[in-house]
């Protein structure tokens, strides 16, 4: 009796010791009764839960839980619920927030060539600016890898145009001695070259700078005027279609690595459908907020000569990339590349 058990015993743990390699390889690969790591995502950005950007990094929260089934869970933040852009874009750098929608104005100072994507007047519409974003994706993922961010889902935020409290901007001649804000370097030599002066400003702070007349004024597409209810301060908007901002969803790099390679596809298809519906939405609503902000008192105008001021960015650009050097240049030339 006591041989008979003894050789059941010896057989039930023979068997176990060949099952136990099959089992370990399930749960290694993620088999019946694997444990799945689940991973969250921060997102953030410095503009409004009402415009087209944060309309659509809401999207792309949603689509990044919905493909992952759950796996990756997400929280969004808008305006200045995580401090101002530079702060959102620190947050990322660091390791404390995993999404945030910039470009020129936020990783430029990681990167400062990256602030050409906002040169005056190198864009022929909003197709060719996403166009350009589309093919230089790699590229501004390669110069800021070192930084820790990777960049997907390129979007336009439409033309942007001169928001000011003083007088419409039919000529040159009316740019002259207004205090502008500019969100970057770029921005502020831009005015110089317009006979203007320029400021850095917060995003979040421009509303409060016009009132109390720190500036006399802001430049910015529809929508995001419209959204920020800039135009409460300010009544005189001059169509310049000097730049088309631009920004792509930057992810944190050592976070994105750590993701399985189904999950890390799914965030990059995610981005790039979330950014498709921004773009798209974004041209709908250029329109509409133009409508809207001339509907609650805003005067808009045409300048007279738009050659005029192109021709004297004209000089700006080309005096600008030479002083700051190959780099520069190198990422101008691509830019230019894209038809």
């Amino acid at each position: 009796m006591q041989e008979g058990t003894g050789r059941k015993r010896w057989a039930f743990a023979a068997a176990a010791m060949l099952l136990l390699p099959a089992v370990l390889w399930a749960l290694s690969c993620g088999g019946p009764g694997a444990r799945e790591e689940k991973f969250q995502m921060r997102a953030s950005t410095p503009l409004s839960q009402h415009g087209t950007v944060g309309k659509g990094l809401k999207r792309l929260c949603d689509l990044v839980e919905e493909k992952s089934g759950g796996r990756i869970t997400t929280r969004v933040f808008y305006t200045g619920q995580l401090g101002n852009q530079r702060e959102q874009v620190e947050m990322v750098h660091d390791g404390s927030l995993e999404v945030v929608t910039t470009l020129a104005s936020g990783t430029g100072r990681y990167v400062p060539q990256l602030a050409i994507f906002e040169f005056p007047y190198i864009y022929k519409d909003e197709a060719h600016l996403v166009r350009v974003l589309d093919a230089l994706e790699g590229e501004v993922s390669r110069l800021l890898a070192p930084h820790n961010f990777v960049a997907f889902g390129g979007q336009n935020m439409g033309f942007r145009h001169m928001l000011n409290k003083k007088r419409p901007i039919r000529t040159l001649a009316d740019m002259q001695g207004l205090k502008m804000r500019g969100p970057n370097p770029v921005y502020v030599e831009m005015f110089k070259a317009f006979g203007s002066s320029g400021t850095t400003t917060d995003w979040s702070e421009i509303y409060n700078a016009i009132q109390t007349g720190v500036i006399d004024g802001m430049e910015a597409s529809p929508d995001m005027i419209y959204s920020m209810k800039f135009h409460e301060q300010a009544k005189y908007l001059s169509k310049t279609y000097h730049i088309a901002a631009c920004l792509y969803y930057m992810i944190r790099k050592d976070w994105f690595d750590s993701l399985p390679p189904d999950l890390q596809s799914i965030v990059v298809e995610a981005s790039r459908e979330a950014a498709a519906y921004q773009n798209q939405l974004d041209l709908e609503d250029q329109s509409k907020s133009m409508e809207q902000l001339v509907q609650e008192g805003v005067i808009v105008n045409e300048v007279e000569d738009l050659e005029a001021f192109k021709a004297v960015q004209a000089q700006f650009k080309e005096r600008y990339i030479r002083e700051k050097g190959p780099a520069w240049a190198d990422l101008y030339d691509k830019i230019l590349a894209v038809e």
